[in-house]
C-alpha cells in the first residue's frame, strides 16, 4: 500500500512538473508573440508617419507653387522644345529627300 501511495503521488509530482513547463513555454510564446506584434505595431506607425509628413510637405508647396507660376517658368522651356522639334522635323525632311 504505500509503495502504491508514494507512486502515485510522483506521478502527481510528474504531472505538476509538466504543467509548469507547459506554463512556462505558453508564457514564452506568448511573450514572444507580444514582442513580435509590438514591434511590426512600431514599424507600421513610423512608415503611416513618414507618409503623413510627406502629405504634409507636398500640401505646403502645393500652397507655394501656383498655375500662373509654373506657366511662367514652363514658358521658356516650352519655347526650347518648340524650337528643337522644328529643328528634328525639317533634318528629317531633307534627309528623306
Amino acid at each position: 500500500m504505500t509503495r502504491m501511495k508514494s507512486g502515485s503521488h510522483e506521478a502527481l509530482m510528474g504531472r505538476k512538473s509538466r504543467k509548469d513547463i507547459m506554463d512556462k513555454i505558453n508564457d514564452i510564446v506568448i511573450s514572444i508573440t507580444t514582442v513580435f506584434l509590438a514591434g511590426c505595431a512600431w514599424i507600421v506607425k513610423r512608415l503611416f508617419n513618414r507618409i503623413d509628413e510627406a502629405h504634409a510637405r507636398i500640401d505646403k508647396l502645393d500652397k507655394l507653387v501656383d498655375q500662373h507660376y509654373l506657366e511662367t517658368q514652363l514658358a521658356p522651356i516650352r519655347g526650347e522644345v518648340s524650337l528643337i522639334l522644328k529643328t528634328l522635323l525639317k533634318t528629317s525632311k531633307q534627309d528623306r529627300s
